[in-house]
């Protein structure tokens, strides 16, 4: 639990050490902080470092998503963080590569980095994940005495759920598919959802869902995976003092939703379940921005409109976000790399570009799990494992692919476990670092 309450507090005053732009105003907004904390442990004593850190709560309908990776679709802090925290990761390699990183070691002989011993990351949020985490039946939410039913899915798969019936909690999440005609907003838990919103219906799935799959696959998503030995996992996740929250909704959302004997036989080396410890944070500092403070008479709260993105060690690393772009841009930049965000698809892929490059450019005999560009069509490296210099025409959807270990077991997920998870058009993963017309000075 300390641990816990120090994350807790050096969370808090980072956002509260942010200028005033982009955050709620007090009086009739709400919003959510969630970021991504580094604790190293340095003779026996932990040293904690907040290193990612995101706010908001919109999401965009499908009718708005980019086919050129400029535009942020789910702008929800939870995943805002997470993209900051890709980010620091690239920097952070980057910085391995000449030995100064603190974070990781650099392979050169496998091309590969390798997390130090010594580091763990932790996720800290002041809100529920939105989706299958936000539907428990108690009065008193924050008892954390369990009494939600468990889902037990049917044949390993997540498209059967139980009803909670009288929910304290409910999310506004839609389910992605629904049996018999049902309610779309009917409150099964276990279930796989978009997000909550009006309008428009997005295709991002809810911070439950992808948080669970986070906890498969790693936090570093698929590009990095290619980089890394093994993937990334989150500690533990702590919440804020006065979140409204049920630690056995969490956890079932997070890992327990599927019968674990399917998960053993569907998981493979380097990849495992990851059960993170839901720790609540018991210092009494409350995020002054939160959803069920306490509201004048007849009032309402409103969620915020935009966001705040904040990344550590990175150049430029506070940014605001609105509509999935930099606050503040004219018509005249629309569109251009000056609108679009450091943690948007096309420039972690551009950053992602140049550190693979860089690695490479070491004399190596392989690239530890056997994966080569020429193995998906790709020309980041000659067959000579020669650096080429201008990869411009590289899509982005071959780059994910690298990692054939992330690859298969992301299928095998998406056949036993995630089965009915949402797909994007694949249109939108096809483009170019020259469609986005990039510099080629890349800084993170």
């Amino acid at each position: 639990m300390e641990l816990a309450d120090k994350i807790s507090k050096i969370c808090l005053e980072k956002f509260d050490s942010l200028p005033k732009t982009g955050k709620p105003n007090v009086e009739f907004e709400w919003t959510i902080l969630s970021t991504i904390v580094k604790v190293e442990i340095s003779d026996g004593d932990p040293k904690l470092a907040v290193v990612a850190l995101g706010t908001g709560t919109k999401c965009l309908g499908s009718t708005e998503l980019s086919d050129k990776g400029d535009i942020i679709n789910d702008s929800h802090a939870e995943v805002l963080a997470r993209r900051a925290f890709v980010r620091y990761l690239l920097n952070e390699m980057k910085k391995s590569l000449s030995n100064r990183s603190n974070v990781f070691n650099c392979c050169k002989d496998i091309g590969k980095f390798v997390l130090k011993e010594s580091v763990s990351f932790h996720f800290f949020t002041t809100h529920s994940p939105c989706g299958d985490a936000s539907i428990y039946a108690r009065s008193d939410v924050l008892n954390d005495e369990p009494t939600a039913k468990r889902f037990r899915s049917t044949g390993g798969t997540s498209d059967v759920g139980t009803i909670v019936e009288h929910a304290d909690g409910m999310t506004g999440g839609k389910l992605v598919s629904s049996a018999d005609g049902d309610d779309l907003m009917a409150q099964h838990v276990g279930m796989i959802r978009t997000k909550p919103g009006k309008g428009i219906r997005t295709l991002s799935l809810s911070c439950s869902d992808k948080m669970a799959r986070w906890n498969v696959l790693g936090v570093q998503g698929s590009l990095l995976m290619s980089l890394l030995d093994a993937p990334i996992y989150l500690e533990s996740i702590v919440l804020c003092a006065g979140t409204d929250h049920n630690r056995e909704a969490i956890e079932r959302a997070l890992w327990k939703r599927w019968d674990e004997e399917v998960i053993q036989e569907t998981v493979n080396s380097p990849f495992r379940q990851n059960r993170p410890k839901i720790v609540i944070a018991d210092n009494g500092k409350h995020f002054r921005f939160r959803k069920n403070r306490s509201v004048p008479s007849g009032s309402k709260f409103q969620p915020a409109p935009g966001g705040i993105v904040w990344c550590s060690g990175v150049d430029k690393e506070l940014e605001v976000e609105i509509g999935g772009r930099r606050q503040g841009i004219t018509k005249k930049i629309l569109g251009t790399p000056a609108a679009r965000l450091k943690i948007s698809k096309i420039e972690l892929f551009s950053a992602f570009v140049a550190v693979r490059n860089e690695l490479l450019a070491f004399p190596k005999d392989n690239l530890g799990d056997g994966t080569n560009c020429s193995d998906v069509g790709m020309n980041l490296s000659s067959d000579a494992g020669t650096v080429v210099a201008d990869c411009s025409s590289l899509r982005y959807v071959d780059a994910k692919a690298l990692s054939r270990a992330y690859h298969e077991q992301w299928t095998r997920l998406r056949t036993r476990v995630f089965r009915i998870w949402s797909e994007k058009p694949s249109s939108l993963l096809n483009f170019t670092l020259e469609s986005g017309a990039l510099s080629k000075d890349r800084k993170y």
